[in-house]
Formats: C-alpha cells, structure tokens, sequence
C-alpha cells in the first residue's frame, strides 16, 4: 500500500529502466526510492514532530521517497515512515529530482493563497476522494474538501446535491461500497475485499452492507449464498409477474410473460441463494402485486420492507416514487426537486431504470415534464398499460364515492 500523498502515476518513458519485484523504476541499478533517498536530508525531530502531528507551521517542505511526492507539514495523506521522508531545501530540489507536488497539501501554492475559482468543484472533488480511495488514504471531509476548494462547505454540499443528488460524504460512501462490491464479485477474500476498498473494520463494512449491498458482503460475493429466497408467480394483464423476496423484504419484482423466464433470471442474479418457490408463503404480497398491476390501490405496498442494492441517493428516489398517489404522476425533475437534487433529473432516470421491484416501487408513475413517456425496463407500452390502469381504477372510485356517498363511514 502506497505511503504518502497519492497522485496519478507518470507517464511512462521509454528510457526509463524495468521494475523490481515492489514496483519501483530501477534506474542505472538504483530504484526510485533509492535514488530520491539521496535527495535533501533526514528529518530533525522538531521536523518529524510537525510532520507527524500534522502541524502546518512551521513550513518546509519534504519528500516522501516511496512515491515520489512533495508535501508540506498539515498534509492531511496518510504519515509515512520517518525513514521515507527527506527534508528539501526548497520546492525547486523536489522538482528537480522529478518529484510531484502533493495532490492534498498543494506545496506549490503560496500559503495563505486563495483557492477559490475552481472551475469545476464538484469535479475536483470527486478526483480528491477517488485518489485518496485509491491510494488507501483517509477519504477528505466535507469540510478538507470546501477549505481545499475555497468554498463554504454548505456551498458544497448544494453544489454535490444539484450535480448528482448526494452530499460529497454520500457519493465516497457509495464508490466504496462499489468497490466492495466489485471486489467481492471477482472472487476476492471478503477481509482483503473490505480493506482494499477502504473500510477500517468488518463491523463498518456490514453496517454499509445494509444500504449499498442488500445482504453481507460474504454472501453477495457469492451470488447470494446463504441466502434463502421464495419466490411466487402473480398474474398481471397481458402476462405474469415474479415476486421474491428474502427473510429482510421484496428483493425482486419483474415482469413479463413466461414464468420459466423469469425464473431464470433470478437464478442468474442470485446462483448461490437457495431459491424455493413457495405459492402460500407468498400468496399476500402476490395478491399486492396483481392489486397494483390492475391499478386498485393497495396502500400497504408503501411500506412493504425491501431488500434491495441501493446508493443513497436511489434509495431516496425509490422511497419518493413509492410517495406519489395512485393515479398521480409526477416529472423526474419534480422527482428530483423532491429527493434535493433539483439538477439531477437525470440520475434520477438512471434511479429509475434500476429499479429492481417493479409496480411495488411504480418507477412508471415517473414521465417527461411535458407528460411524455419516457424509457421503461419493460417497455412503454406496459409503461402505458400500468398508468391507464390506475387513472381507470381512480375514475371508477370517484364515480362510486358519488354514488354512495356514505362508503367507507363506521357502522
């Protein structure tokens, strides 16, 4: 694991000599760390004191010869060892030596200097946070990333939330998981997994496992085992519906015409869960999946329990469909006015394409500001069917409401 401020690597040079078996550039029988070892001088201990409390003053710059990075006392990267680090005279002999200003600490700026002005804040940001992921260093707050931007951290998070719907605290949250998740996936040892992708312990790991993963690292890893899941066919008009669910919640509700099909699907996603298809078990929440398929209203599908895969900012887009009344429909910049992205009407769409509990979460109450619809996981003519349906539904209601005006009163 790289010590240090992280930075993108080199471009590569074609005179430059092989690598040894820690990756370091060997040049002339020297490696890199070698090399820049001969750089400056040792730390005094007043120096390794501010360098290791991470003081900002007094202010000299230093080398850390694992990576090749100039940093200055404060830098908030992971501390290296004192025997990696070499006191400079100045920038101008870190740069001679082929050294990279720091990514976090920023040597090359004058202190004090502002750094407002950025062009693209949220951009930077995200480079800030994925290079500190990537190089096994704590990820920045909210509040290092604003002071480093220049900018109020509430201004930040408004700025996060417009972009893609999440404060920056959500969005590393999230590429964490997603990285666990990646890793898990190809087969990693699930401790070495959730080190790598920068979760200091098990317990943190299976607490974010809750909202980002569905189920325990572990198990997702491997397709599910572990897991046991009952699933049931429910009839819907033009076709039929798979509804699955685990001990936790609905983890699936798909749609479409051949139940051998969907079966398969859900073996595809899930290979290592023990699946059982269980008509009684899941008889109630079939019969909500039919009620909602023909538009009756059926108001205990809003807190039916889910056991899903879901980013912050999707779980918060999810649970504002599952607001929007029967009948109803609602823009995805509405949507996304609701969830405090007004800008990410976008990602809002990719929320909705995601969904993995069609009707329970009615994604197809979502269409164009001009009433338009727009791009369905199972086509806009069910799309179509499942909207004409509910409007049919309310009108029905309505019209009986008027005739029996005392429906519903207490006998």
């Amino acid at each position: 694991m790289r010590l240090g401020c992280p930075e993108a690597p080199a471009e590569s040079n074609p005179n430059a000599g092989s690598r040894d078996a820690e990756g370091a550039t060997i040049l002339g029988g020297m490696s890199e760390q070698q090399r820049l070892g001969g750089v400056g001088r040792p730390a005094t201990d007043a120096e390794w004191s501010a360098i290791a409390s991470r003081r900002s003053t007094p202010r000299f710059f230093f080398i850390v010869t694992s990576t090749g990075i100039i940093c200055t006392p404060g830098c908030p990267a992971r501390l290296p060892g004192r025997d990696r680090v070499r006191i400079l005279s100045g920038l101008e002999e870190g740069l001679a030596a082929r050294a990279r200003p720091c990514l976090r600490c920023h040597p090359d700026r004058e202190p004090g200097s502002s750094r407002g002005g950025v062009a693209d804040p949220v951009g930077t940001a995200i480079k800030l946070m994925t290079a500190a992921l990537t190089g096994g260093d704590e990820v920045p707050t909210d509040r290092d990333l604003a002071g480093e931007l220049g900018l109020p951290e509430r201004k930040l998070r408004e700025l996060f939330r417009e972009s893609l719907g999440v404060t920056p605290r959500a969005w590393a949250a999230s590429r964490k998981a997603e990285m666990l998740r990646s890793r898990l996936a190809a087969g990693q040892d699930v401790t070495a997994a959730l080190y790598d992708a920068g979760y200091g312990s098990s317990s943190a790991a299976y607490e974010a496992a809750n909202g980002h993963l569905g189920m325990a690292p572990g198990r997702f890893r491997s397709g599910g085992a572990g897991e046991s899941i009952r699933w049931t066919i429910a009839p819907i008009p033009a076709g039929v519906a798979l509804v699955a669910a685990t001990d936790r919640g609905l983890c699936a509700v798909r749609l479409g015409t051949e139940p051998a099909a969907l079966a398969a699907e859900l073996r595809g996603e899930f290979p290592g869960a023990a699946l059982a298809r269980d008509d009684e078990a899941m008889a109630d929440v079939a019969s909500i999946v039919s009620d909602l398929a023909v538009g009756r209203r059926r108001p205990e599908a809003e807190t039916l329990p889910l056991d899903v895969h879901a980013t912050a900012f999707r779980r918060r887009v999810w649970e504002a469909l599952r607001r929007i009344p029967v009948g109803e429909t609602r823009s995805y910049g509405q949507i996304a006015a609701a969830v405090g992205a007004p800008g990410a009407a976008r990602a809002v769409g990719t929320a909705c394409a995601q969904n993995p509990v069609a009707v329970v979460v009615p994604c197809h109450r979502v269409v164009g500001s001009d009433g338009s619809l727009h791009g369905y996981a199972y086509g806009l003519a069910r799309k179509r069917q499942l909207l004409d349906a509910e409007a049919n539904a309310e009108a029905a209601g309505v019209a009986e409401a008027a005739l029996e005006p005392g429906r519903g009163a207490a006998l």
